[in-house]
Order: structure tokens, then sequence, then C-alpha cells
């Protein structure tokens, strides 16, 4: 398991978040570090913040993540740990109150 206190963008989601704008024919969602201390990235339409995602424990240790898995332990691993994140996530909404929800966009741009 990763001891990097500072959690740092994979690749893995930069291509995440490319491939939805390509899939939407836009340019208007984008990623960077979050600005809240107990979250790993922003989520952002244009220049507005639209989720946090990611969560970091108190310690300051990101918890892990699809791109995390996949650079430190391999794809097999990783596919393993992704399967057993969809399985605990399986009951949340994409939407709720007509908006895309968190669980959605950690979905999509984590695992």
């Amino acid at each position: 398991m990763s001891s990097t206190k500072k959690y740092k963008i994979k690749q893995y989601s930069l291509d995440k978040i490319q491939k939805l704008n390509n899939k939407l024919d836009t340019d208007i969602f984008s990623i960077k570090l979050s600005k809240n201390p107990s979250k790993k990235l922003d989520i952002y339409e244009r220049d507005k913040v639209i989720a946090s995602i990611g969560a970091i424990k108190k310690n300051g240790v990101p918890f892990m993540d699809y791109g995390t898995y996949l650079e430190e332990m391999g794809e097999k691993y990783a596919n393993k740990r992704r399967k057993l994140y969809f399985a605990r996530h399986a009951k949340e909404k994409d939407i709720i109150d007509d908006t895309v929800s968190t669980s959605w966009w950690t979905r999509w741009i984590l695992w």
C-alpha cells in the first residue's frame, strides 16, 4: 500500500477525464488536486468545482484507487480491487436531484 502522503494525479484519471470530454464532444471538464485536504481531486466544469472526490485519511495518506493500484501493484491486482470497489458501491445512485453524483464522478475518474 502507498505510504505517500501527497496525492499525485494519475495518468489513468487524466485519460478518463479526456475520454469523457471526447465522448461528449466538449472540453469543459477538468481535474485538479483538491483544495479540500480530505479529498484527492476536484472536478471542474469550466471554472466551477462540481465535485470533490477520493478520500484522504486523517493521517494524510490517500486511500488507494484504480490508477494507484495499477501503478503500484499491476493490472491483475488493480482489476481485482476495482471489482471489489464496484461491488461495495453498486447501490449508489448516478443521478441525485438531477445532478451527476459524486459517486459517479469517483467511479468514472478514479476507478
